[in-house]
């Protein structure tokens, strides 16, 4: 089964249509069948690069709202099951997790690369850093989309990316969440 995505230029890359088809259909059977605990992690999906390939930004925008289903779903379910006290629990626990880093002095939040490599721009992530605080304040809000989206300029002596990736995972699950309460 194919998916109406746009293709790249024909001298461009995009991704392997048969493998994102593949990939769309089983994530379909798994939500139609029910079956939210073989949920794929779909943010960590890759796949081949072609020319002429589907259009990647066209594809991450789909699978983003498919995770964003997959989540509420899955959310969904521990409530009917009665067990919002289990849910309440992970919401407090991220949020202590969250202003565990909100809370450090700036410039000193996560680890930095060493000047030699290239981190995430620590004044940038510092910025978003105080939004997410906002946020956990009861602020202005953050959209899951907007958490996504956020980019970092590369910066010798940067944060270490998979530290503040995590966090932005954490911060992701916080407000899929708060949506659902």
């Amino acid at each position: 089964m194919s998916f109406p995505f746009p293709h790249a230029k024909p001298n461009k890359l995009g991704y392997k249509p048969s493998d994102v088809d593949e990939f769309i259909a089983e994530s379909r059977d798994v939500f139609n069948s029910n079956r939210i605990d073989e949920i794929p992690n779909i943010r960590e999906k890759e796949f081949t690069l072609e020319k002429g390939g589907y259009s990647v930004s066209a594809v991450d925008a789909a699978l983003d709202k498919l995770e964003d289903t997959f989540a509420a779903r899955r959310l969904q379910r521990v409530l009917d099951a009665g067990q919002l006290d289990d849910l309440l629990d992970r919401l407090n626990e991220l949020k202590v997790l969250l202003v565990g880093r909100v809370e450090r002095p700036a410039r000193k939040r996560f680890s930095t690369t060493g000047y030699i490599f290239r981190g995430y721009s620590r004044k940038e992530v510092d910025v978003f850093v105080a939004q997410v605080n906002t946020h956990l304040d009861g602020g202005a809000k953050m959209s899951v989309d907007a958490v996504r989206k956020v980019l970092f300029t590369p910066k010798r002596g940067g944060y270490v990316e998979s530290q503040v990736d995590l966090f932005i995972d954490k911060v992701i699950e916080l407000i899929q969440i708060e949506k659902v309460l």
